[in-house]
């Protein structure tokens, strides 16, 4: 199969189809409200959250692709001419809404795990992506777990003060998290962020 017809998270003209994985700006770099060059898959999250970063984006270009379900995209060879068929299979790598986290010991882990297995069974994979950025052993982070739990903490240990934390679309998780813990009322205010030129 010619790798040119399929493109991840790169827009450049010539592929039959094209992959997102999800919505950081490293991943959609070229892409703009303007696409017309053919589908875009993506998954259900990242199709719902689509306009807000695209406005005026032609919605009826999307595909969604249902995590941990294989889907059969008809291709066609632009050498040969003829019919063919690729299939892909979406795993959640609980990289949006939030940046993924390398965690060999997470439940979430395990479930991408397990998914990643069945749908491999027997088969032979010719070309697998990943996006592995945060497995190099340089990177340090603490678990989410530990790391919301410090927030936690230091919120805690600074009754007398309003605490403000700056997200993007993302980290509402976070959010919900101090919320039950605390027992308090979170609120989130969104402004919208103008460009200067």
């Amino acid at each position: 199969m010619d790798i040119e017809m399929i493109s991840v998270a790169r827009w450049s003209k010539g592929s039959q189809v094209y992959f997102l994985t999800h919505l950081h700006a490293d991943h959609t770099n070229g892409l703009s409200s303007t696409w017309k060059r053919g589908p875009l898959f993506c998954s259900r999250i990242t199709a719902k959250l689509f306009s807000s970063k695209f406005p005026g984006f032609k919605l009826s270009l999307l595909r969604i692709l249902h995590i941990g379900q294989w889907n059969s995209i008809p291709l066609v060879s632009p050498t040969t001419e003829s019919n063919t068929t690729v299939d892909v299979i979406t795993i959640d790598a609980h990289h949006c809404p939030g940046d993924f986290r390398w965690e060999t010991t997470s439940k979430r882990a395990e479930i991408g795990r397990s998914m990643l297995l069945s749908a491999l069974g027997n088969d032979k994979v010719d070309i697998l992506y990943l996006d592995n950025t945060y497995c190099n052993p340089s990177y340090s982070f603490p678990s989410r777990e530990v790391a919301a739990r410090q927030v936690v903490d230091v919120i805690a240990s600074h009754p007398e003060h309003d605490i403000i934390i700056g997200i993007d679309s993302l980290g509402k998780d976070l959010f919900l998290h101090i919320a039950q813990a605390l027992k308090i009322k979170v609120c989130s205010l969104f402004t919208e962020r103008k460009s200067v030129n």
